[in-house]
């Protein structure tokens, strides 16, 4: 049943996504990372692991993605443009910012936060770019957060119970990579 509803899903996501991007370079990237984040959301809820088989060649391919983006001049239109017109320039930036925030937070946490979810929020960074890293962390730490308190709050789940926050990174990023430029106006004009 578990796998039907996936199946179900990711068809819909999809679906979504042809509708969204139309056929394209943009899609097929989409495509790809869409899928990395739905296996990496999977994995984290089932078995709480974010695997570095994984994460890493995601990572590679948004670097490789961002890096030939930049050199024969194009990128996706997701991508909100800092000023530093380079693709590679924003990926690296928001990689960086996302990968930092969850390191920091991981150090104070002493073992609350996992280093999957470290490494994961540096692939966020990195696919969504900067500015729009900042969208994905404030929409995964918000909705981590609802999700936490309402599972406290139904004691669902104790306070000493792990909750994997790889999902809400995932959700996040394809949410960012679907309306991060429309959040950001929103934010930014209101």
């Amino acid at each position: 049943m578990r796998s039907l509803i996936v199946e179900l899903s990711t068809g819909i996501l999809f679906t979504f996504l042809y509708w969204h991007y139309g056929p394209g370079w943009e899609l097929a990237i989409t495509v790809f990372y869409c899928c990395l984040f739905v296996a990496l959301l999977i994995t984290d809820l089932e078995h709480t692991v974010l695997p570095n088989k994984i994460v890493y060649p995601g990572i590679g391919v948004a670097l490789i993605a961002a890096t030939l983006g930049s050199i024969f001049g194009f990128e996706p239109g997701v991508v909100t443009d800092s000023g530093f017109e380079l693709w590679i320039v924003d990926a690296s930036i928001g990689g960086g910012i996302s990968f930092g925030f969850l390191l920091i937070v991981a150090l104070i946490s002493r073992g609350g936060m996992g280093w999957g979810d470290v490494k994961l929020a540096g692939l966020v960074g990195l696919v969504t770019g900067y500015p729009l890293a900042f969208i994905a962390m404030f929409l995964a730490i918000v909705s981590g957060g609802l999700v936490a308190a309402v599972l406290l709050l139904f004691k669902l789940k104790s306070r000493k119970d792990a909750i994997p926050f790889g999902p809400f990174l995932c959700l996040a990023a394809m949410a960012t990579l679907f309306w991060g430029k429309d959040l950001l106006i929103w934010l930014a004009f209101s």
